[in-house]
């Protein structure tokens, strides 16, 4: 039943000849409260609780694993799905106190970056808009309610795009607003502008492995199927629709996407765009022969594009020693 909506909900039960209020009631239940059985719905008719039970399973995410930072911070989970599959998701806290989850779209992932682990996996399959709720949901059950989402785990979330757009607007519903939303793609143009044209308006996080297009379509084999021209075209739409301002995810590699160079073509590319840079040190993944960068060249990089009048923040490596750190989720489901 998880991943089913309050209208479907309500439809539902005036199918089943009941009120359709109760359809309201049994997703604040389910969605809200977190039961674990229909039994626990108090105020919903037994004879309808009983049709529930009949037609719906209810049941919250296995957890496989849990690996805890030492800071505490940061706490990865592993789940299993109802098919075996597995996938992996984040909980974190800031120094002020704030949860974020980071949630998993795919088992696995298509796109391939080099600087990703979970693109050694593939694509096994996408996640419902109930795997995806539902990490939420088993995620605050054992945590603690978040302030944020994102969409950076696990796999591609445009390329699952149904189910992504229903799971966000499940999550407007039990008062989790497009505020408090992050969707990360690679770069996914179609989806980026039907991203837009929802209405929905979560904040949008690209994650550009480098402005320079040969760069890009290597660290990318996914950017290969559009140029960086077409990426600007898109971003520039979504922000034109949705007043909010784009971050550009930049994962700096030793020797790869380093140089002045590389930070000069960046800074043209945000300042047109009027992004946010976000920096990512890349974090070592087994098996990938890419290396961590320099921390004065990682300064320098910086420097240079606030410089150029760019808003730059670097995203601490969190989660880094219990491989929960950006591009190191990774099972073998």
């Amino acid at each position: 039943i998880i991943g089913i909506s309050e209208s479907e909900l309500r439809e539902y039960c005036k199918i089943k000849g009941f009120p359709a209020f109760h359809g309201s009631q049994i997703f604040k239940w389910i969605y809200m409260k977190g039961i674990e059985n229909f039994n626990e719905m108090t105020d919903i008719p037994e004879n309808l609780r009983r049709i529930i039970s009949k037609d719906f399973l209810l049941y919250h995410l296995e957890v496989t694993n849990k690996k805890i930072s030492k800071d505490r911070k940061t706490i990865k989970y592993g789940f299993k799905l109802h098919d075996g599959r597995k996938i992996e998701s984040v909980f974190l806290k800031d120094s002020t106190g704030r949860v974020t989850f980071c949630i998993s779209t795919q088992v696995g992932c298509p796109v391939g970056c080099l600087y990703c682990a979970t693109g050694k996996m593939g694509l096994k399959r996408n996640l419902t808009s109930g795997e995806i709720i539902n990490q939420v949901i088993t995620l605050s059950k054992y945590e603690h309610k978040p302030n944020n989402i994102v969409f950076m785990g696990m796999g591609e979330p445009l390329l699952n795009f149904y189910n992504l757009i229903k799971s966000i607007q499940i999550l407007e519903a039990i008062n989790i607003g497009h505020r408090k939303i992050t969707v990360s793609t690679c770069g996914v143009i179609k989806g980026i502008y039907n991203l837009a044209k929802t209405g929905l308006n979560p904040k949008l996080a690209v994650s550009i492995g480098s402005a320079i297009e040969k760069k890009r379509k290597m660290l990318i084999p996914y950017a290969k199927t559009h140029t960086i021209g077409e990426l600007f075209k898109a971003i520039v739409y979504y922000r034109d629709i949705t007043k909010r301002r784009i971050s550009l995810e930049y994962t700096i590699i030793k020797n790869i996407n380093d140089t002045i160079e590389d930070a000069r073509t960046l800074a043209k590319f945000a300042k047109a765009a009027s992004a946010h840079v976000n920096i990512i040190r890349f974090n070592p993944i087994p098996g990938i022969n890419l290396l961590k960068p320099e921390a004065e060249k990682v300064s320098k990089f910086k420097e240079y594009l606030i410089k150029a009048g760019i808003k730059v923040s670097e995203r601490y490596r969190r989660g880094n020693e219990i491989k929960a750190a950006c591009g190191q989720l990774i099972t073998e489901g």
